[in-house]
C-alpha cells in the first residue's frame, strides 16, 4: 500500500482503534484485527471500546479509507465518514491477501 492513496475494502470488517498503543494491545491479547459481517463486528468493537476503555469503531466491506502512515503490524487511516484510528494489518499473512484494493482515480 502507499501512503496517501485511497484503498477499498473488499473482504472483512475491519476495527478501528484510536491509537497505536490501543491497537497493540488488542493484538496482544488476541487477533482483533478483522470480523466477517456486521453481525459479529458490532458487538467486538463494544467489547474491544469497554476493555480498552476508548471508541473502537469499524470500517466495514466496500467502504473507502485513506492509506497515511504504517508500522510492522499497524496501519493508520482516515475513513470515508472522517475517523482517524490504527487497524491491525500483519501484510504478509495468507487471510490479509486481497483485503484491499487500490481505488483508481
Amino acid at each position: 500500500m502507499i501512503i496517501g492513496k485511497l484503498y477499498q475494502i473488499k473482504k472483512y470488517y475491519w476495527l478501528v482503534y484510536p491509537s497505536k498503543e490501543t491497537a497493540g494491545h488488542a493484538a496482544d491479547v488476541r487477533r482483533a484485527a478483522a470480523v466477517g459481517s456486521v453481525a459479529v463486528a458490532v458487538p467486538e468493537a463494544a467489547y474491544w471500546s469497554k476493555l480498552l476503555k476508548c471508541n473502537v469503531t469499524y470500517i466495514p466491506e466496500n467502504n473507502i479509507f485513506c492509506f497515511l502512515e504504517k508500522d510492522e503490524k499497524f496501519i493508520k487511516v482516515l475513513s470515508s465518514n472522517g475517523e482517524i484510528g490504527w487497524m491491525i494489518y500483519r501484510k504478509n499473512e495468507n487471510w490479509t491477501k486481497g483485503c484491499f484494493e487500490e481505488v483508481k482515480e
